[in-house]
This record gives structure tokens, C-alpha cells and sequence, in this order.
């Protein structure tokens, strides 16, 4: 079987073990908590996603960081690096490729050369390789940040029942997070646990 075959046959299983609820708010507290440990000392931009497929919401947790605003993605209709644009609360939204809420084209673009990448995923292994969707717009969007030469942290918001046990078949393009935080658990490199 080929490694996106592979994928796909994960992918669906994990999708439909999701939770069909949110983090409690003390949860929603450890994971804003885990994440500011992890952010730079430094000025930096974050960004996040609208949640699509009950996944994890992660704009408690930028109400929390107090981030606003805050650099969502816009799809691009061919396969590429996505382009954030700064948005908060009470902009207007437009509809995007799949569906997906995004800012408009004309919300000011992500500058900073310093920058906390909050991403979903559908699935993560022991090295932290990520699982998502199968389009790799994240893959080439962490790729262009670090060519760009910005500082990137990318940080996987996860259930903690969609870690996998076994190593993730991964492609070359496929990259490693920083961490990726669940709602009772915080996986780093180092921590294999």
C-alpha cells in the first residue's frame, strides 16, 4: 500500500474517533498555560485556524493568550503554502475553498519574522510528524516561513486520543512539530511519553 493510501486509510479512522465535544474551560486554562511556556521571549504573531470536522477550536485558547489579532489561513485553490491574514473577533469572514471561513483578501497580511504556528491535525506519532488533511498546505507553508527566514514554532492542537501508536508513514515533505498540546497532555521531542 502507498504511503497516501496509508494515510487515507488513518486518516478517515481518526476523523471519525474525534470527541464530539470542546475542552472544558479548565482545560482549555492547561493548554493556553502549555503554550505560553513555548512562545518566544521575543515580539511574535500567532496564528490559528477556524475548526472544520470537530476539531479542537483553538480561539479560547487566543482569548486566553490574549493574541488578537490573531493570522487565520486562506486557502489557495491550487495546492500551496497557505496565506495568513490578520484577523479578530467581529471581522468579516469570507467562505474559502472547502468550505472554510477565512479573512478576506483585502485583512492586513502576516509580517512578523517571528511566528507560533497553532495547527490542527487529524493525527500525531511519537516524533511528532503530524497527520492532517492529505492537501500538505501546512507542510508547504512551514517550508516558506523558514526559506522566508522566520522563526517558526509549530505547535499541533490535538485531541489526546488522536496520538497513533505506531510511526505515521511519512513523505519527505512531511514536517516535524515543535509540540503538540491535547487537553491533559503536552508531547515534545523529548518527552516520549
Amino acid at each position: 500500500m502507498s504511503i497516501p493510501d496509508q494515510k487515507a486509510a488513518l486518516r478517515k479512522d481518526l476523523i471519525k474517533a474525534r470527541p464530539d465535544h470542546q475542552p472544558t474551560a479548565s482545560q482549555y486554562d492547561f493548554m493556553a498555560s502549555a503554550i505560553r511556556e513555548r512562545t518566544p521571549k521575543t515580539a511574535f504573531q500567532m496564528t490559528a485556524y477556524l475548526p472544520i470536522r470537530r476539531e479542537l477550536d483553538p480561539l479560547p485558547l487566543i482569548e486566553r493568550l490574549a493574541t488578537f489579532p490573531v493570522a487565520l489561513p486562506r486557502t489557495p485553490k491550487e495546492p500551496g503554502p497557505l496565506d495568513f491574514r490578520l484577523w479578530s473577533v467581529g471581522d468579516a469572514l469570507d467562505e474559502g475553498l472547502f468550505k472554510t471561513l477565512e479573512p478576506p483578501a483585502s485583512a492586513p497580511e502576516l509580517t512578523a519574522e517571528t511566528v507560533v504556528v497553532l495547527l490542527p491535525l487529524v493525527g500525531f506519532d511519537r516524533s511528532l510528524f503530524r497527520l492532517g488533511y492529505g492537501g500538505g498546505f501546512y507542510d508547504r507553508t512551514l517550508e516558506l516561513f523558514r526559506q522566508q527566514g522566520r522563526s517558526v514554532t509549530a505547535i499541533g492542537l490535538a485531541y489526546d486520543s488522536q496520538r497513533v501508536d505506531v510511526p505515521l508513514p511519512i513523505e519527505p515533505t512531511d514536517e516535524v512539530l515543535a509540540a503538540v498540546i491535547t487537553p491533559t497532555a503536552v508531547y515534545e521531542a523529548k518527552s516520549q511519553d
